[in-house]
């Protein structure tokens, strides 16, 4: 039975390393900088937050990017897409609308599945949950009794809505912290 055996390794022809520490070194390196590439990726996006108004009278207007879910009493609601290239479409009773929605009546409810959006309801009756991030500016119109609604962002307490114009963040590196400067609505 006759055998060859293999050559020894030549420093020449084949290199002092193994193939295997090799891919090793390079599966480290790429696991370093895929790593560092989600965490600075990661720590530019604002993290979610949410925002509540329950019973509302008055005006709000909400920009925000996120998911909406709402209702309006009596008056009147706008809503405009601001990322029109997007597969999400406002629904409005129960129907998907167009880019721009504008609709005055009775017993509107309304939905943002997800995307850039601004929101206008005014009226009474209005009730709005968002989870995402943006801004919410309120105007109240007290009623007889005195009240026009709560408003929530995040885990804080309920605030009664302030006839003076509001300003609330939710989401994002900004709490939340309810403050008032003098804002103009649109």
């Amino acid at each position: 039975m006759l055998t060859d055996s293999l050559q020894a390794p030549h420093l020449r022809l084949t290199r002092a390393a193994d193939t295997l520490d090799e891919m090793r070194l390079l599966a480290l390196i790429l696991l370093g900088l895929t790593v560092s590439a989600g965490m600075a990726t990661g720590a530019e996006r604002p993290s979610a937050g949410s925002f509540e108004l329950e019973g509302g009278r008055g005006q709000i207007q909400i920009t925000g990017k996120g998911a909406v879910v709402g209702r309006v009493e009596q008056g009147a609601l706008k809503i405009i897409d601001l990322s029109p290239d997007d597969q999400w479409s406002p629904y409005v009773n129960g129907v998907p609308r167009g880019k721009v929605v504008w609709l005055r009546g009775r017993n509107i409810s309304f939905r943002i599945s997800a995307g850039r959006y601004q929101l206008i309801a005014s009226g009474e009756g209005i009730s709005v949950s968002v989870r995402g991030t943006g801004v919410a500016l309120l105007e109240g119109e007290q009623d007889a009794a005195g009240g026009n609604g709560l408003y929530r962002v995040g885990d804080g307490r309920a605030t009664l809505m302030s006839v003076k114009t509001t300003r609330a963040s939710f989401g994002g590196d900004d709490r939340g912290a309810p403050s008032s400067p003098s804002v103009k609505m649109k």
